[in-house]
């Protein structure tokens, strides 16, 4: 219980800091860029931690779901909101809709999880009404629907290894990303560019994606989800540390 516990406080810090940094690397590449960069540095890194990966259908599809689709639509509201926390905020409605999908497949929601949820929906709609609602936040809604359920598609799948899995899932989803890469396509060759984007893949997409699913594997999909909405207060720190943009 304590490893996961901790697992989901490395990804509270890990991806809070993630938003800004990706907002610096946004300044020197597309969103589809980054993703692609994202995938093929994590994947590459995760695969030497783990010393190989783990593949099949039902992977291929957890890829697809909690990274291909969903780390280009995060990338893309990031882009396209003013403030990258902003786009966190939204995007970590995730644990209402794990909450709402687990409820309809039978599963009980406790009373103080429930308490928790609806507290960070009234402080989601706080933090929404501060600032004009843009394309940026939409994109975020529906990357939130769809983390929630990969997030419930991976809980049938926590008996692996979450390290070759994980590396299994970027390089897959690097495959997934790669006809993107024409649309919008930008690259400016830059030292702090390149370091972002390495940054970014390192702690977003190798440590963040193994605190994660190691925290869903022993604390379970609904409990995981409802602490890790903390991740939008990191993101806001984070924010006003390195961007200095006032929550």
């Amino acid at each position: 219980m304590l490893k996961g516990y901790l697992s989901i406080l490395g990804v509270i810090i890990v991806w809070g800091l993630s938003f800004p940094l990706s907002k610096i690397a946004l300044y020197f590449m597309s969103p589809f860029v980054l993703t692609f960069m994202r995938f093929v540095i994590g994947g590459s890194i995760l695969t030497i931690y783990g010393r190989g990966i783990i593949y099949g259908k039902k992977e291929a599809i957890n890829a697809i779901l909690n990274m291909g689709i969903f780390v280009i639509l995060l990338n893309l509201a990031i882009n396209y909101s003013s403030n990258p926390a902003l786009a966190s905020v939204l995007i970590y409605m995730q644990p209402i809709f794990v909450a709402i999908f687990s409820r309809l497949k039978g599963e009980e929601i406790l009373p103080l999880q429930l308490f928790g949820i609806i507290i960070s929906f009234i402080g989601i709609f706080i933090s929404v009404d501060s600032v004009n609602f843009s394309v940026g936040s939409l994109i975020a809604i529906i990357a939130a629907i769809l983390w929630a359920v990969g997030t419930l598609y991976y809980s049938k799948l926590k008996d692996r290894d979450v390290v070759k899995l994980n590396a299994f899932m970027s390089l897959f989803s690097s495959l997934f990303v790669l006809p993107t890469l024409p649309f919008d396509f930008y690259f400016k060759l830059s030292t702090l560019g390149i370091g972002m984007g390495i940054l970014v893949a390192v702690l977003a997409q190798a440590l963040g994606f193994i605190f994660w699913f190691s925290g869903v594997k022993e604390l379970g999909a609904t409990t995981a989800s409802s602490i890790v909405i903390l991740v939008p207060a990191s993101a806001y720190f984070f924010s006003f540390i390195i961007l200095g943009q006032v929550p």
